[in-house]
């Protein structure tokens, strides 16, 4: 019985450390990256652990300041593209900003694959997955939004052309969104 304590224990703990974005993607333990370096952007607002090899850029200007960052070693087709940004601007996560996701996805000739309200870094969030075809590639976008205080979000696209390893490259992705540290 004392067994059975534990291993339910052991679960609930296990469950309660993982994100809501890696349950609804049903991410495995395993789908992380190895040798991170700790990356802030240009107005210290927010970092985020990402591999080392990979190609780093930092922009700002007005409106938002963000860390883009993708692994050029490898190519297109098999990396994941990360854009991490805070937007300068009094959003509420609504409806309204809900159909402008939608909107935007329909333009681009996307469908959704599933979206959601939920809480990330103990913040109302939410994330659309869209897919379909970008040029020539099959091609998935993983956009998560995250009210940041009255003035700013935080907006994390996520970027996978091709086929290859979709489920697995997001899910690395997600693990990085849950290492950002909003300052």
């Amino acid at each position: 019985m004392k067994k059975l304590i534990a291993l339910f224990l052991f679960s609930l703990f296990i469950s309660c450390n993982s994100s809501e974005l890696k349950k609804d993607f049903n991410c495995s333990v395993g789908s992380n990256y190895s040798g991170l370096k700790k990356f802030d952007d240009f107005r210290n607002l927010f970092a985020i652990k990402l591999p080392k090899k990979w190609k780093v850029n930092l922009y700002y200007d007005n409106g938002q300041t963000s860390i883009y960052a993708a692994d050029t070693t490898l190519s297109l087709t098999k990396t994941t593209l990360l854009d991490a940004s805070i937007i300068h601007s009094p959003t509420f996560i609504d409806a309204t900003f809900k159909q402008k996701v939608s909107a935007d996805n329909t333009k681009m000739k996307l469908q959704e694959v599933k979206t959601k309200d939920f809480k990330l870094f103990n913040k109302d969030s939410y994330y659309s997955l869209a897919k379909g075809k970008k040029g020539k590639y099959p091609y998935h976008i993983l956009n998560v939004f995250t009210k940041v205080n009255s003035d700013n979000f935080l907006h994390v696209k996520t970027e996978v052309y091709g086929d290859d390893l979709v489920d697995e490259r997001i899910c690395k992705a997600i693990n990085l969104i849950n290492e950002i540290q909003l300052k």
